[in-house]
C-alpha cells in the first residue's frame, strides 16, 4: 500500500474513532425521546416558561386576570383554569378555552387582563400541540387516566423526595449530567430506562444502593460513573418496602402515560 493510501486509512480510522462517542450519544438521546421531554423543549423555544416558569418561583402577577395571576409549572392549580384536556388543548391553540368565549363577562375580563395567553394554533403542528398539552398534563398530573391508588402514592413520594428534579417531570429526563455517557440523566419513559432497570428488583437495587450490579461489571459504564457530575443517591434503609413499591409503580404509570408506546391523547 502506497504512502496516501496509508495516509488516507489513518485518517479515516481517526474520523471514526471521533465520530463514534458523538454518534452514540445521538443515539442515547433518540432513546430518550418522549412527547414531556419534546413538550419541554419546545416549551422552552416558544417562550412558555417565561410566563410559566417564572424569575423566583412566584406566580407572575396579572391585574384583570380571575385568579390576579398566570399558573405557573407544578403549581397543581390547573383545575382552577381547566375543566378537563380539551379544555388544555384549546387554551394552547386559541388562547383561551371555547368555554370561556361563550360567556359576556368572561370575555370582557380577559379583554382587560394585562397578560394574555398567546395563541399557538397557527404557529406550532398538531404534534406539537399534543406533546406541550403532555408537558402539561405531566407538570400538574392533570387530566391523567385512573390509575392504581399506589402509583399515585408513589408520585407524591417522588415529589417529596425531588426525583423530578433530576428525571423531569413524570421522569422525561433530559436533564444535563456533564460527564456521563449520554449527557444528560436518564428518566423513565425512554428506551434507556428498560435498558438500565430490567425488572422490579433491579429497580429497588438503583433506589437502595444508587447503582446496579449488572451494569457494575462493565468497564464503559464504570469509565463514564466515575466521570459523570451527577450520581443516584443511594436511598438505603430509609425507604420502606411499601414506599418503594408505590415509586416503582409510579413508573410504571408514567410510562403508560407518556411512553412511546402510550395511548394517551388530547380529546378533539
Amino acid at each position: 500500500m502506497s504512502r496516501r493510501r496509508w495516509l488516507l486509512a489513518f485518517c479515516f480510522v481517526v474520523l471514526v474513532t471521533a465520530a463514534l462517542p458523538l454518534l452514540g450519544r445521538a443515539l442515547l438521546w433518540h432513546w430518550e425521546s418522549n412527547p414531556v421531554l419534546r413538550g419541554h423543549r419546545l416549551a422552552q423555544e416558544q417562550g412558555c416558561e417565561s410566563c410559566h416558569r417564572p424569575f423566583g418561583g412566584k406566580e407572575i402577577e396579572n391585574p384583570g386576570s380571575r385568579w390576579g395571576s398566570i399558573p405557573s409549572f407544578q403549581s397543581g392549580n390547573a383545575l382552577m383554569y381547566l375543566r378537563d384536556e380539551q379544555e388544555l388543548e384549546e387554551i394552547l391553540r386559541l388562547g383561551l378555552p371555547k368555554s370561556w368565549s361563550e360567556t359576556a363577562d368572561v370575555r370582557q375580563r380577559h379583554a382587560e387582563q394585562r397578560l394574555r395567553m398567546p395563541a399557538y394554533g397557527e404557529r406550532l403542528s398538531d404534534a406539537q400541540i399534543d406533546d406541550l398539552v403532555a408537558l402539561v398534563q405531566a407538570e400538574e398530573a392533570f387530566g391523567l387516566p385512573e390509575e392504581d391508588p399506589t402509583a399515585t402514592t408513589g408520585r407524591a413520594l417522588a415529589r417529596r423526595l425531588g426525583c423530578p428534579s433530576c428525571h423531569g417531570a413524570e421522569g422525561a429526563g433530559g436533564h444535563p449530567n456533564p460527564g456521563s455517557l449520554g449527557g444528560f440523566i436518564p428518566g423513565f419513559l425512554g428506551r434507556n430506562f428498560v435498558d438500565l432497570v430490567r425488572n422490579r428488583e433491579e429497580f429497588f437495587e438503583w433506589v437502595r444502593t444508587g447503582t446496579s450490579r449488572r451494569l457494575e461489571g462493565n468497564p464503559v459504564v464504570q469509565f463514564f460513573w466515575a466521570r459523570q457530575a451527577i450520581s443516584m443517591p443511594a436511598y438505603g434503609d430509609s425507604l420502606t418496602e411499601d414506599e418503594l413499591q408505590s415509586l416503582y409503580m409510579w413508573t410504571q404509570s408514567a410510562r403508560n402515560n407518556f411512553g412511546a408506546s402510550a395511548t394517551l391523547r388530547t380529546s378533539r
